[in-house]
């Protein structure tokens, strides 16, 4: 399993809030370069430079509106999933009190729609579990300064297997 810290910096001043750390691509693009391709899903993304992407939210220009836990596409469609979701109530001002989206729900949506093989990065706050039932090893964990104050995440990196591990 790859462990390696990304010091990446603060979000960028514009755009939505959720955005990436600055440099958070570039460290993606160094280690996990299949997740940049056009058949990437790019969930809680508004618009992206790469992939299918998709939010909750109309404004943000996004490829498919839908919930997190309820994407319209087929099983197993995508090759990869990438998500950045909101982690605290502070993020979802606009959301017309839809419910914080949980890690394990967007791994249990992400692992049913990546093919077999494909990879499912989170960034989050906290390390998620890799539950079995879900199909995923863990192939990554990334901790990522970002900020003045050294705010951590975590890019949380699964691989999707078969059931039969």
């Amino acid at each position: 399993m790859n462990i390696e810290t990304w010091k990446c910096g603060p979000p960028p001043s514009t755009g939505q809030k959720q955005r990436y750390p600055s440099r958070f691509i570039d460290n993606v693009r160094r280690y996990y370069p299949d997740f940049l391709s056009t058949n990437t899903l790019h969930l809680f993304s508004g618009s992206s430079d790469f992939g299918i992407t998709t939010d909750i939210r109309a404004d943000t220009g996004c490829d498919i509106i839908a919930p997190f836990d309820d994407i319209p596409l087929e099983n197993g469609s995508v090759d990869n999933a990438l998500a950045d979701p909101p982690y605290a109530d502070f993020f979802m001002r606009d959301w017309d009190n839809d419910p914080l989206p949980r890690p394990k729900h967007i791994l249990k949506e992400c692992s049913r729609l990546v093919k077999e093989g494909g990879l499912i990065g989170i960034l989050h706050i906290i390390i998620i579990p890799a539950y079995k039932e879900l199909k995923v090893e863990r192939v990554g964990l990334h901790p990522i300064l970002c900020g003045p104050n050294n705010a951590m995440r975590v890019f949380n990196v699964f691989k999707r297997v078969n059931g039969e591990k």
